[in-house]
């Protein structure tokens, strides 16, 4: 299915819920926050996919009631409808502050080690393969705090939820998360993991869905590969200018100066501003600002900046004021100087 398709997908009401299901969607399905993703995933915390995706739902559903991981895992599975839902976003949460907690050496404040991971392994061993979306939602969530917490099984079942079908994933929301998921934890991922989801990045690369493949390859950046860079590398001809930008810092990101010329073109407001004549909602003005700067930071990391009297002649006649700022602030702390 292709992207305008997938975007013109009819929202879908969730049916009764199951005793074992755990209840992440609203009355209308919730659209993925990736479908235009140009910036570069290691910038967010993978379990960020899971918040932005279950914060609509629950959040008229917070309360100062502090439950423990694993009371909020019994109550996930096993509660009421409103316990489920508020459940599921506190053990989100509480993982997601664990694990900065852990990053930054502060004292943790939730008991998340080895047993609660096999618990939490265990409980998703019992559900079935999905058959309906709101099965799918309960495999996803347990599959991703696994997979964060760096299980295997749960990198493993990600990777299968990127193969499921438009009837039990309308509107790829949790394809698009799970690669989201994937590629933000890709470099903290043993080898056999690694290579494994860069192989399924490469195929859904090399798919016909543009929205999974834009997407994919931002993943991509975070999984080096004997296959990554000439997959990335076969995008920057792309007919999308969004693809080909993605495939540009992506291999930015792993250091390959392969997709310099297509950086170069996406500095100038020359091509998005015919892009925004026949993709007017893909090209909005802020999303156009936040694209050239990180054009610019991808081009300085690759010490391949257009020279100074270019840059600065085109920075002050340029309308954008951050692209300006961005400019000067590069300029300013002495980035040296590409060829152009």
């Amino acid at each position: 299915m292709s992207e305008s398709d997938k975007e013109r997908a009819d929202e879908q009401k969730p049916q009764a819920a199951q005793p074992t299901q755990i209840e992440i969607q609203t009355e209308d399905e919730p659209q993925s926050p990736y479908r235009n993703m140009w910036v570069p995933l290691l910038v967010v915390p993978a379990l960020i996919a899971m918040v932005l995706v279950l914060v609509a739902s629950f959040f008229q559903l917070l309360s100062t009631d502090q439950k423990s991981p694993q009371q909020n895992l019994e109550l996930m599975l096993n509660g009421g409808i409103n316990e489920r839902q508020q459940a599921t976003f506190e053990l989100v949460r509480q993982i997601l502050e664990y694990q900065h907690a852990s990053m930054d050496d502060r004292e943790v404040e939730w008991d998340i080690d080895a047993s609660f991971l096999t618990l939490l392994s265990a409980e998703r061993a019992k559900l079935p393969a999905p058959t309906t979306t709101k099965e799918v939602s309960s495999a996803f969530v347990l599959s991703s705090l696994l997979a964060e917490l760096g299980d295997a099984g749960g990198v493993r079942q990600l990777v299968e939820t990127t193969r499921l079908s438009e009837e039990l994933d309308p509107g790829a929301l949790y394809r698009m998360n799970s690669i989201f998921v994937l590629g933000s934890i890709g470099r903290e991922l043993p080898e056999p993991e690694r290579l494994l989801v860069a192989e399924r990045m490469i195929a859904v690369l090399e798919g016909e869905d543009e929205g999974l493949a834009g997407l994919a390859a931002g993943a991509l950046q975070s999984l080096p590969s004997p296959g990554t860079v000439p997959a990335l590398v076969s995008l920057l001809g792309h007919r999308r200018a969004d693809l080909r930008l993605q495939a540009a810092l992506s291999l930015a990101e792993l250091g390959d100066p392969s997709g310099v010329p297509v950086l170069l073109e996406l500095v100038p407001l020359t091509l998005y501003l015919r892009e925004r004549e026949a993709f007017p909602d893909r090209w909005l003005p802020q999303i156009v600002s936040a694209t050239r700067e990180k054009v610019l930071e991808a081009l300085a990391k690759l010490d391949r900046l257009p020279e100074e009297a270019e840059l600065r002649a085109l920075a002050e006649s340029d309308p954008d004021p951050n692209f300006k700022s961005k400019v000067l602030t590069l300029l300013g702390r002495g980035t040296p100087k590409g060829e152009g």
